[in-house]
């Protein structure tokens, strides 16, 4: 069985104007998406943006649970803080013993990257050893230079939809159910 770990990205995203930018942190991503990664047994939470000042953010965030919250401490210990999508990697890498591969996720259809079915990605969850690394985009979604950098992309939760804007935390839920739901 695959190992999964998901990286929520803050830099490269769209901006509503197309262009390239970091967002900024929020504490609901950061604690919601720990609970789902940890209902569904992911190996490591990454939140990844490249200014220090959001990622000291994201540690007074997990300071305030592990005290105040104690009994959301398990959801995000699972938590690591980084700079970059290699540093990502580079971690990965290290605990495996081999480098991961990269799913991407986006509501945008019909982009021009390699995909993978829903199908094909359980069966690789559940068959597999490589690890996978999953990828959730801010803002108005990854930029293209971060689409490129994915092995595959995951279709669109609601892709024949006219409105397709989830949060990035009810979109986590959802693609880790589709993925990992019927696990014992």
């Amino acid at each position: 069985m695959a190992n999964l770990y998901v990286a929520l990205m803050h830099y490269p995203m769209k901006s509503l104007k197309g262009g390239v930018v970091a967002t900024a942190i929020t504490s609901l991503d950061v604690v919601d998406i720990a609970r789902s990664c940890r209902t569904y047994n992911v190996s490591r939470y990454f939140i990844v943006h490249p200014l220090e000042s959001q990622r000291t953010i994201v540690q007074r965030i997990l300071e305030f649970w592990r005290q105040e919250r104690p009994s959301r401490v398990e959801a995000v210990e699972i938590i690591s803080v980084m700079e970059d999508l290699e540093d990502c990697v580079h971690m990965v890498s290290e605990w495996e013993g081999q480098d991961p591969l990269i799913w991407g996720t986006s509501a945008r259809p019909g982009l021009p990257y390699p995909r993978i079915t829903w199908e094909e990605a359980r069966k690789h969850l559940r068959t597999e050893e490589k690890p996978v690394l999953l990828l959730f985009g801010t803002g108005n979604g990854m930029a293209e230079e971060l689409l490129w950098a994915c092995d595959a992309l995951l279709p669109p939760v609601r892709e024949k939809n006219d409105y397709n804007h989830l949060s990035v935390r009810a979109a986590a839920a959802i693609i880790l159910d589709r993925l990992k739901g019927d696990e014992g």
